[in-house]
């Protein structure tokens, strides 16, 4: 049989004077009577004490804490401090303490850090079962994963992780000060601010209950998702009384409790309005403490976009800080993970139906944009194996660029992975204007070649040079698919390769002298002082085909 033990509390804040504690209480707060049995968590006490001060302000820390007895102060030194509760075993001996002596329990709040008391900790996330398996890795090594997996790979081609030691390719064409007051925000400032979805007043981390009588929602499902949240702030689960059409109740799961929600369609159709809130629980706090529910991953990543507005480029990290900015969260790396690719889902769909409804897209996409070039290749199964874009604008636009096509493919990081082959020119103004993408399975002889013949339907056949990395599968692709073309090798990609293989940094000035080239004296002049430094680089110069790599032969 379990005892219960009384406890009274106060609400103040502790101070020192002549070498003791006091406890200076707050009148105005009142005090409160707490019965604890022998197995109470320190959970539910912070729970009780919350609710029962009806404390709201986030962003505190919330201190439990008690003066010994006179009896046991008798045998210790006068400055003494106050016992702290902070974790179960605390709690259990409050309890003990409370079955022999009269004990008061002081609660007070203050900035700082440590554990928010509005702040659930880890087991409050409950993690859902997921197909896919995550590492446990740590916040720096994921931060610099994602930060270099971009670049490393756009540039992935004969060299592993080039740096480029010459010029800043990404300046040209940059307008000053174009978007540098948003790029200079960090992402958790530009949260706070409310920078996205229309955000005007950013978010202070404070919480409060929104749910009024008369508010309407534009949905069933925006009503779902305002409940939802405000049950896992609260602390307390609901159950779905009726759902239909045009009415929708909600009340708490603890049988007997008063709390209820009653929406109803009123006017619009699909809008609900609530027509009844009964705010207040009537069921006692252990018990709404035993049965509610935990945010999973899947709420999470709903509630990160319905919030924000964002996936492209988010990670675990910055899931984590939203959370805890917004509603004071605490989320591991693996919930956080999980809860990305939730929201993922939530916005893009599965991969499969992406899959699934690329012709419906396709056949659109050339809809809205008469002139559009888009083919799709299945193979004999029916399954995807090839797709070819190519907008419009970007064919009416080329007749006023240069002649020149830079090719490139890079790897996708999807679920069934893939190539994705890139053709782009420059325009006037040094940008980069993008002309036909594709999606292949890889870099081969077939998928270049098979890329270079729908390449070729978007553009006149005139003098053309296309540019690209010493891949032999371009290079096979041009003489077969495009053999009236000039062919041309990036200098960025041969430079990088000269460096990683030869290590010649410092006669980069006469590699480049030689590429950059307009005259064939200038051309011999670089190339003899390069024999003279450096043999073997010379010669790898020469076997790279000059007619592929120098302006001279190009122009």
């Amino acid at each position: 049989m379990q005892i219960m033990v009384c406890l009274a509390s106060v609400y103040g804040v502790w101070t020192i004077r002549d070498r003791k504690w006091y406890f200076e209480v707050d009148k105005t707060r009142g005090g409160r009577m707490f019965y604890l049995q022998d197995d109470c968590k320190h959970e539910e006490l912070v729970e009780m004490v919350v609710n029962d001060y009806m404390l709201q302000v986030n962003g505190e820390l919330l201190e439990l804490s008690y003066p010994l007895p006179a009896a046991m102060m008798e045998k210790l030194p006068t400055d003494s401090p106050p016992m702290y509760v902070t974790n179960d075993r605390q709690v259990g001996s409050l309890v003990e303490l409370c079955k022999e002596h009269v004990v008061r329990l002081c609660v007070s709040t203050r900035v700082g850090m440590g554990r928010n008391y509005n702040e659930p900790i880890h087991e409050c996330v409950q993690e859902e079962k997921s197909e896919e398996v995550d590492k446990e890795d740590t916040w720096k090594k994921n931060s610099v994963m994602k930060a270099g997996m971009i670049t490393s790979l756009m540039i992935a081609d004969d060299v592993d992780n080039p740096d480029d030691i010459d010029a800043d390719y990404s300046k040209y064409g940059k307008v000053k000060d174009e978007e540098e007051g948003e790029e200079s925000l960090s992402f958790r400032e530009r949260l706070r601010r409310g920078v996205w979805n229309g955000g005007n007043g950013g978010f202070t981390g404070t919480w409060c209950d929104t749910i009024l009588v008369n508010h309407s929602y534009a949905s069933k499902e925006a009503l779902l998702s305002e409940l939802r949240l405000t049950a896992v702030m609260a602390r307390f689960a609901f159950k779905v009384y009726k759902s239909t059409t045009d009415l929708f109740v909600a009340k708490c799961v603890v049988n007997g409790c008063a709390w209820k929600l009653r929406a109803a369609v009123k006017n619009e159709p699909d809008c609900f309005w609530v027509t009844k809130y009964v705010k207040g629980h009537t069921c006692s706090i252990m018990d709404r403490v035993a049965h509610r529910r935990r945010a999973t991953p899947r709420y999470i990543g709903q509630l990160f976009v319905e919030r924000t507005g964002l996936i492209d480029g988010i990670v675990p990290r910055q899931i984590a800080d939203s959370m805890r900015i917004m509603f004071g969260l605490n989320l591991t790396y693996t919930t956080s993970y999980r809860a990305l690719k939730f929201a993922q889902v939530f916005v893009r769909g599965t991969p499969e139906d992406g899959y699934a409804n690329l012709p419906s897209y396709l056949r659109r996409l050339k809809q809205a944009n008469p002139g559009t070039i888009t083919h799709l290749l299945c193979d004999e199964e029916d399954r995807f194996k090839y797709c070819f874009v190519a907008l419009a604008a970007s064919t009416a636009g080329f007749q006023y660029l240069k002649r020149v096509i830079v090719v490139d493919g890079t790897h996708l990081t999807g679920k069934y992975g893939g190539t994705l082959l890139v053709a782009c020119g420059q325009d006037a103004n040094f940008q980069v204007f993008p002309l036909a993408y594709g999606v292949v399975d890889a870099e081969t002889n077939e998928s270049w070649g098979w890329f270079f013949d729908k390449l070729q339907t978007c553009f006149s056949p005139h003098p053309m040079v296309i540019v690209s990395d010493r891949a032999l599968s371009i290079e096979n692709a041009c003489v077969n698919v495009l053999p009236w073309v000039t062919r041309g090798i990036c200098y960025y990609h041969l430079q990088q390769n000269i460096i990683k293989t030869y290590g010649g940094k410092e006669l980069m000035y006469l590699v480049k002298g030689a590429a950059y080239a307009h005259t064939l004296a200038e051309y011999n002049r670089c190339m003899d002082s390069l024999r003279a430094a450096h043999p073997d680089l010379a010669a790898y110069m020469e076997l790279a085909d000059p007619n592929d790599v120098l302006n001279i032969y190009i122009i």
